[in-house]
């Protein structure tokens, strides 16, 4: 499947939902919504099917190293949180300095501050010097080579920017099953990667709780983004050939650190 352009597409679908007018007035609090029903819709990751808590848990991690960040607002933001914040654009993430580069020698390449571990996607972007490295060591790599700390450490920092890039622009957010196979590519919510797989009849049910959910999220109102979320789930599942199965998620606190920042998941499915 070709890849899609998504940022038109998704501001195009939401504003159908009247989120131009949310969007221009002060964001409302979403600490407070029950993230629990959008956490369990699937989606799809490096091929991989997973629920989109642990995708979110996973790429806050991958990116700031922590469950959890605190912008330079002083608010704390939970994976599920950031995740959709990122996507809808409802604060300027891209400024946000929130990409771990904890390596000291490439922070003294990059000409950045030496005691600071994080840094916006927009300075790290057009440090020339990173891209320069990066080239470097993925050309070792092709040619089976060893790599030194410095080109390793380059690596993940593009790994984290090419990721961040990802989900700012929607390409991230693959919760639309391919009809065939699951190892298939899925595609993001949008109606023009939607039709690629599925007639008009077939996927008329997505948008609705698709847009409604967004703009739930917009005005932080709990019990309209838990149904959405609950009916968006639905009706992906109800598509021709779905692969989904239903995610029975139960997460366990861990007194004894048993797993990284403390908890364990344990998944089954009827599949």
């Amino acid at each position: 499947m070709r890849p899609f352009s998504c940022v038109p597409a998704l501001i195009l679908l939401l504003l159908t939902a009247g989120l131009a007018r949310a969007q221009q007035s002060v964001m409302a609090d979403t600490r407070q919504l029950d993230f629990k029903e959008f956490g369990l819709l699937a989606i799809q990751d490096n091929g991989r099917r997973k629920p989109i808590d642990t995708f979110a848990r996973q790429t806050l991690i991958q990116l700031t190293g922590r469950s959890s960040f605190t912008d330079k607002a002083g608010r704390r933001w939970t994976p599920n949180d950031f995740l959709l914040s990122a996507v809808l654009e409802t604060r300027d993430w891209k400024e946000e300095p929130m990409v771990l580069v904890s390596f000291g020698e490439l922070k003294e390449q990059l000409g950045l501050e030496k005691t600071q571990r994080r840094f916006s996607f927009a300075q790290l972007s057009t440090a020339a010097a990173l891209s320069q490295i990066a080239s470097e060591a993925h050309e070792r790599k092709r040619a089976e080579k060893p790599l030194d700390r410095l080109q390793q450490e380059a690596l993940s920092v593009s790994d984290r920017l090419a990721l961040f890039a990802r989900v700012i622009e929607g390409s991230a957010l693959l919760i639309v099953p391919s009809p065939q196979k699951e190892t298939d590519p899925w595609a993001p919510p949008l109606p023009l990667a939607i039709a690629s797989y599925y007639n008009e009849s077939q996927s008329d049910g997505v948008a609705p709780p698709l847009q409604e959910m967004m703009a739930a999220y917009n005005e932080a109102d709990s019990f309209k983004f838990s149904r959405s979320a609950h009916l968006l789930r639905e009706k992906l599942r109800a598509l021709p050939q779905n692969p989904i199965c239903d995610w029975n998620i139960s997460i366990t606190i861990s007194k004894h650190f048993i797993a990284p920042f403390g908890f364990t998941e344990s998944r089954s499915s009827p599949c």
